[in-house]
């Protein structure tokens, strides 16, 4: 197929892979729903119209939408509604999908049937080809440590040719320069997203728990004062630098200590659903097997819990009671799954094996994130140590260049320098330099764990802040040495 240069649209591109990403980090747990729900023997129209209803699964329900509207206002069939509606999923893996089960129903075969093939296939492979992405995942970070460990050199190169040839020249050339290669760090922190595939710990959507409600203002009050910070008078540059970092750090400190309550709940949340299934699959109401829950220890999730027995015992509806108890967890994993788990007991499934199903996709999809994580530290202890020993390079640097401009401006002719150094725009590049790969650390790390907006806060004031610190201070080191050097 052509495609004319007048019909090119970069932002169309990058939200066609936004949404595909999205879709395919979703199309898991949409199985599992799918799987689990079919043990209800639910009616098919009934079954479109709760994917299309599924806003834990926002991306794919949207092309269910379609397909129901196409059946029930326009009187498609459900298999050409499928065919047609998958020429609007961007994802490939949802679009054979939806062709597989348009075939499926235009050969009479029951959706059960087709379901439990499709989950079985798809759950046999999906590990395997996570490990092998995560493989080439390394390779990826290994190669974004060698071109961020040349960029010094690079960055040195080019005012050391500066001092020999015209400086409004090599202004440009050091702005384009580095620019070039901070978009290439981005281009490689994209590419390993790619592979990476995080999911985000916190759900996204309008309902949000008053606790997280609390730190995103706080957030958001840290972040209003960085320009104040950053226009304070009668303070050095890195200094103004470093202390713009300090905020910055705080609020994603902050979030990622709620994170990690998160996260903390995610590992007993199995236990959790394991005792509730095993007493519901008996027979027994869902209330009676809160009550026992109530008096199990399950770490951070005993308050959620509890709640959510009292709103059941107030004679709140189901529905309500567990999306309020979601909520209040706050995990995107725990929402999906316990969707799937609370649908499956409304409609009469088979809770003891749709329990099992849930347990299996929750211990791969945790195992195959601590894999992820392992590589994240791989990184992080690469990253780091290289940040500080290059802004530590960056100020020795410059601390030669402005002992050696004021032993030039005191004689002249000793060097076959035309005029002095211009030491305040290389301070001033040197640390433009360190805030710019600061950024791009931190989305590199970022980019591969993914948990919140609150690790790349986190690790930008982290970088920022240190960075600035350990510069000014062998700035001022340096600088002192050279200086008693040169005038003895």
């Amino acid at each position: 197929m052509k495609v004319s240069v007048g019909s090119f649209n970069p932002l169309g591109i990058i939200r066609a892979l936004s949404k595909g990403y999205k879709i395919e980090s979703e199309f898991p747990f949409f199985l599992l729903y799918f799987r689990s729900i079919a043990t209800a023997r639910v009616s098919r129209n009934l079954l479109f119209k709760l994917f299309a209803e599924k806003t834990v699964f926002r991306n794919i329900s949207e092309i269910f939408k379609k397909i129901h509207v196409l059946v029930d206002v326009w009187r498609y069939g459900h298999a050409e509604a499928c065919e047609t509606a998958c020429r609007h999923a961007v994802s490939k893996v949802f679009k054979t999908f939806l062709i597989r089960m348009s075939q499926s129903i235009s050969s009479g075969e029951d959706l059960e049937d087709f379901i439990r093939r499709e989950y079985r296939n798809f759950m046999a492979s999906y590990p395997e080809e996570r490990e092998r992405m995560l493989d080439r995942l390394r390779k990826f970070c290994d190669a974004y440590t060698s071109v961020f460990s040349s960029t010094t050199l690079i960055c040195v190169t080019i005012l050391l040719a500066a001092i020999f040839y015209s400086f409004k020249l090599m202004i440009q050339i050091a702005v384009i320069g580095l620019t070039s290669v901070s978009m290439l760090l981005f281009l490689f922190s994209w590419i390993m997203f790619s592979q990476a595939k995080p999911d985000s710990i916190l759900p996204k959507g309008r309902e949000k728990p008053p606790k997280r409600r609390r730190i995103e203002r706080i957030t958001m009050g840290l972040l209003a004062s960085l320009p104040a910070i950053f226009f304070l008078s009668g303070m050095e540059l890195f200094l103004r630098v470093a202390l713009m970092g300090i905020p910055i750090m705080v609020a994603g400190f902050l979030g990622r200590r709620y994170v990690g309550k998160v996260k903390a709940c995610e590992q007993h949340y199995p236990s959790f659903l394991r005792q509730i299934a095993s007493i519901c699959s008996s027979g027994v109401p869902v209330k009676t097997a809160l009550k026992d829950a109530v008096n199990v220890n399950y770490g951070p999730l005993n308050k959620a819990v509890r709640k959510l027995y009292a709103r059941l015992s107030l004679r709140i509806s189901s529905e309500t009671a567990w999306r309020s108890f979601e909520t209040e967890v706050d995990s995107q994993l725990i929402s999906r799954v316990n969707g799937v788990f609370t649908d499956v007991l409304l409609r009469g499934g088979n809770i003891n094996e749709v329990s099992k199903l849930i347990e299996s996709v929750y211990f791969i999809y945790t195992t195959i994130r601590r894999r992820r994580y392992q590589i994240v530290s791989y990184l992080n202890g690469m990253l780091v140590p290289l940040h500080v020993a290059m802004c530590g390079m960056l100020a020795i640097i410059s601390g030669f260049f402005t002992s050696l401009n004021k032993f030039i401006t005191s004689m002249p002719t000793i060097l076959p320098l035309q005029s002095a150094l211009p030491t305040e725009f290389i301070n001033a590049y040197f640390i433009f330099v360190l805030v710019l790969f600061s950024l791009n650390n931190a989305s590199a790390i970022y980019s591969i764990e993914g948990d919140s907006h609150f690790t790349l806060l986190f690790l930008l004031g982290l970088m920022l802040a240190c960075g600035s610190l350990v510069y000014g201070l062998v700035f001022q080191t340096a600088s002192q040495y050279l200086s008693s050097i040169l005038t003895v």
